[in-house]
């Protein structure tokens, strides 16, 4: 998994947490990107089995896909909540660092990273982080 496939998944995911049907539209405006650029990706995405595409329907996340941008997430939220908590980074701030860190941070360290913070319930913006 590349760190771009992954920032997919996670915007992908994020739509869906409020409700959305990602469209290409969305994702190259979340990523800041041009559409060209996500379709591709997109279609890469849908041959890894990662995403489905229904006509109409918007961009879904399949099995799969759904599991690894539910563990992204949660691995970012808990860097967020890390670097705001005890590191006093102001939380309009934390979402840059923590997307250049999720991506480093191996399983086993965001587990002791989960127990040193107290397994917070939500990161400095309000949003629920869920264990996965």
């Amino acid at each position: 998994m590349t760190p771009t496939r992954e920032d997919y998944l996670r915007a992908i995911y994020r739509f869906s947490e409020d409700g959305v049907r990602a469209r290409v539209v969305d994702i190259a405006k979340n990523l800041g990107l041009a559409r060209s650029t996500v379709s591709e990706r997109i279609q890469a995405l849908k041959k890894a089995n990662f995403i489905k595409l229904n006509k109409g329907e918007g961009i879904v996340l399949s099995k799969n896909g759904l599991v690894l941008a539910r563990q992204l997430t949660y691995k970012h939220r808990l860097i967020e909540v890390f670097l705001h908590k005890t590191l006093g980074i102001d939380a309009k701030k934390v979402h840059v660092e923590a997307h250049k860190l999720e991506h480093a941070f191996s399983d086993v360290v965001i587990a002791r990273l989960a127990k040193f913070l107290g397994n917070p319930k939500q990161d400095p913006h309000g949003e629920k982080i869920v264990k996965v």
